[in-house]
């Protein structure tokens, strides 16, 4: 019945597991109050430009508009911002599985706040994943700094299932074209960036590496710009209760990344927890 959307969904959550993989090389180099700004400015110009192409860019009315605006400063300035915390105490695979319980909290906010019902495909669904974020994180964290880590992923997955589901699903129905949405979601985030900078900067000493930027530039565009916009078009097609447990399949795609490109090792039980996520997605896939 949702088949396109779930599948979108799922192209979204290959894209997503991109930049999120490619944020630990990209502030090996570039600082993180940078990398935010860098990173929304090129998914800003990534969405003008793709939506002027396809004449998309249109305000249909304030409240859209303003939703839009709340969805970029919750995912990508505060979201964004714990996320690239916790991948400075933690391993980038433990740092995005904690990151991607997401689903869960997305199917809870579009039931609780959104009046959707609940699909048993989906709450079962959301709950394989973070069975298996358990098995990922369980006796993983080390000393304070590990714990603090995970905490901060925690509250990472928490906004950016929020962000995910509500906010951005309350423009599209009120009529706020995906390709404008992404485009005022990443001018909120890149605007939330920089007004933290007069805050944050003194303990966040200025770090640009030119080789650094190649590696923003793949998060951005290639991670949240096609990631978001077939997310977006996800959206339109189906419940945001359906298709929310779909992005827990950024999990697998994550670790599958971390493995290949830098060359992480995970446990057996890191491969358990895999099996859980991909569960998830099967079962939201044959049950809705």
């Amino acid at each position: 019945m949702y088949g396109e959307a779930i599948a979108l969904a799922l192209a979204a959550s290959a894209a997503w597991g991109i930049g999120m993989t490619a944020a630990t090389p990209s502030i090996r180099y570039v600082d993180r109050l940078t990398y935010l700004v860098v990173r929304w400015g090129l998914v800003a110009a990534f969405a003008a430009i793709y939506a002027l192409s396809t004449r998309h860019f249109a305000v249909p009315a304030l409240e859209p508009a303003l939703w839009a605006l709340v969805a970029g400063l919750v995912d990508a300035t505060a979201g964004g911002f714990f996320y690239l915390l916790a991948l400075e105490r933690t391993s980038t695979y433990q740092a995005t599985t904690l990151s991607n319980t997401a689903p869960l909290w997305g199917v809870f906010g579009a039931v609780l706040l959104l009046g959707e019902p609940l699909r048993w495909s989906a709450a079962a669904a959301a709950g394989l994943v973070i069975m298996g974020s358990f098995f990922l994180v369980r006796r993983s964290a080390d000393g304070r700094r590990g714990i603090s880590g995970l905490v901060l992923a925690l509250l990472t997955g928490i906004l950016w299932g929020v962000a995910e589901t509500v906010p951005a699903k309350l423009a599209l129905e009120q009529g706020l074209p995906p390709e404008t949405l992404l485009f005022l979601f990443a001018c909120a985030g890149c605007g939330g960036a920089l007004a933290l900078l007069p805050f944050l900067r003194r303990r966040t000493p200025v770090r640009v590496e030119a080789k650094g930027f190649l590696y923003v530039a793949l998060s951005g565009v290639v991670g949240a710009g096609v990631g978001w916009l077939l997310w977006l078009f996800s959206l339109e097609r189906a419940p945001a209760s359906v298709v929310a447990p779909v992005r827990g399949a950024t999990l697998v795609f994550c670790l599958i990344y971390s493995v290949v490109f830098l060359r992480e090792r995970p446990s057996l039980r890191a491969l358990v927890g895999i099996a859980f996520a991909a569960g998830a997605v099967l079962l939201v896939s044959f049950g809705s």
